[in-house]
Order: structure tokens, then C-alpha cells, then sequence
């Protein structure tokens, strides 16, 4: 069992499910889904609590009734909520449009991105980042030496994030001609992997000039919010655990392709009843 510290979003995700694909312009029909929990801090931090770790979560919610929701949500399911900090104000819902391909729209408020106050420095195997903005940069630099830190790439490219292990999708580099360059600019000279996630084709683990792949699992898309959320658990899992990069990258795709193959942001129950098996 590792110590693992999210810093990520806690989020009341309201889920519209359209009848055809989101064009511009389209008049669309939808079935209300309600509310469910999500954000990054769930739907990593669940599976990982199933697989046997002991999960904080670090994030800021309002002081309003779906804050008290989502406390009583994510407490339920295992996580440590001592460092979710409550701000005065609404904490607002995520609107999911989700089509009937399984492609998920993501739409939200625009909200600070301020860090949560008295981030723990000592007591953490593993740091998982999943957060805008650059205030986080030197509490990650601190971290640097006393645990392993992965993170998130961050949107646009452009903010530092010292890490270890830098995951994103092959959408987020667009035309970087050199991305193991690209990702030491942002992650610095301790990178040890970046870590890209293509779809359908799997993914790829690259340090240098070597590359790694793992073939994705072929299942049926349900709905795909959460998958990178899902897939970076079964990573943060397999390194946790001392696997090696390909085992670790197997890994966090088999956790990705429960995530598809689920009408839910947080890992299904189909996750946690696999991770009761040998493997």
C-alpha cells in the first residue's frame, strides 16, 4: 500500500446525454442523467483506494450544499478529504454532454485556480497532480525529493510541471515535432517518462529515443468521461507497486478501458470486482 496525495478537482458532474453527435449548429434532443461525482480526485482516486492505497485528496469546494454532497460522497467511497478546502461560495456543477458515440463535451464556469492551503510535505510515497495554473509549481518542486510526482500535461502547453512522469494524450502536443523534448522544457531534467495516451491505438511510454507501447483493449465506448482520469490511476497503480514501465502502461490501459465501457465518471464497479482477481 503506497501514500498517495491527488491534487485535483472534486466535481458535481451534470450529465445530458444527446441523441446524435455535438455539431455546430445542430438542434439535438437529450435525456437529463442528473447529477453524479466526478473531477479528477474521484475518478483517479477511486479505483486506487480499491486497489489497496491510502488516498488524500487535496482540492477547494464551495460552502454550499453540492460541496456538502460531494464531501459526503467521496468520503464514502474511501478517500481522505482532510485537505479539501471549503471556499465561501457556489461550488458550481460540470455540464457533461455526452453523444451517442460516447464523446464527452465538457462544459464549466470559469473558477481560480488557487491552491488548497497547508499542502502536506512529508507523509506522501506519491503525488499525482491534475491542476491549472502555475501556483502549484514550487510546492511540486518541494515534492520533487520526497516522493515520486506525476502530473498531468498542462493546458496549453505552457506551465511548468515538475514531475517525474508527465502524461497526456497525443491531442494535447498537437504539432510538437520533438514531444520527450517538448515534455523535459516542462517537467525538467528528472523526467523519467512521458507518458502518451493515443485512443484507440493505446499508448506510449517515451524516455529519450525509446519508446514503449501497449495496444488499447478493445471494448464497446459508453461514455468516455473520466478514461485519462482512470488511466492515469492504473498508472500511478503500477508504478506504485514497482511494476515496470510496460507492466505499469498495461496497466493504466486496462483501467482506461473500464472507464469507457461505463456510463459513470468514477471507475466502475466492473474495476473494482477485476482488481479482486489475481493478475
Amino acid at each position: 500500500m503506497s501514500r498517495i496525495l491527488l491534487l485535483a478537482n472534486l466535481n458535481c458532474d451534470h450529465v445530458l446525454s444527446l441523441s446524435e453527435p455535438l455539431v455546430a449548429g445542430a438542434r439535438l434532443q437529450y435525456v437529463d442523467q442528473g447529477r453524479r461525482l466526478g473531477g479528477g480526485a474521484a475518478n483517479t482516486g477511486i479505483g486506487l483506494v480499491w486497489a489497496g492505497h491510502e488516498v488524500t485528496i487535496a482540492s477547494r469546494i464551495g460552502l454550499d450544499e453540492t460541496g456538502d454532497w460531494l464531501l459526503e460522497q467521496a468520503a464514502g467511497y474511501g478517500l481522505d478529504c482532510s485537505h479539501v478546502e471549503r471556499f465561501g461560495g457556489e461550488t458550481g456543477e460540470l455540464l457533461i454532454l455526452v453523444d451517442s458515440t460516447g464523446e464527452r463535451t465538457i462544459l464549466r464556469r470559469p473558477r481560480r485556480p488557487d491552491l488548497p492551503g497547508d499542502l502536506p510535505l512529508d507523509g506522501v510515497d506519491c503525488l499525482y497532480v491534475n491542476y491549472p495554473g502555475t501556483t502549484i509549481i514550487s510546492y511540486m518542486r518541494q515534492m520533487l525529493g520526497k516522493s515520486f510526482v506525476v502530473a498531468q500535461y498542462p493546458k496549453g502547453g505552457q506551465a511548468r510541471r515538475p514531475c517525474h512522469v508527465l502524461v497526456a494524450s497525443r491531442s494535447d502536443l498537437g504539432e510538437v515535432s520533438d514531444p520527450w523534448q517538448h515534455a523535459r522544457q516542462l517537467a525538467g531534467e528528472q523526467l523519467e517518462w512521458l507518458v502518451l495516451t493515443e485512443g484507440k491505438e493505446g499508448a506510449v511510454a517515451i524516455h529519450s529515443d525509446e519508446q514503449i507501447r501497449v495496444a488499447a483493449r478493445p471494448v464497446s465506448v459508453v461514455d468516455t468521461t473520466g478514461a485519462g482520469d482512470a488511466f492515469a490511476g492504473g498508472l500511478i497503480h503500477g508504478l506504485a507497486r514497482g511494476m515496470a514501465i510496460k507492466d505499469a502502461l498495461q496497466c493504466a490501459v486496462d483501467w482506461g478501458a473500464f472507464a469507457v465501457a461505463s456510463e459513470s465518471s468514477i471507475p466502475s464497479v466492473a474495476l473494482k470486482n477485476w482488481l479482486k482477481q489475481p493478475h
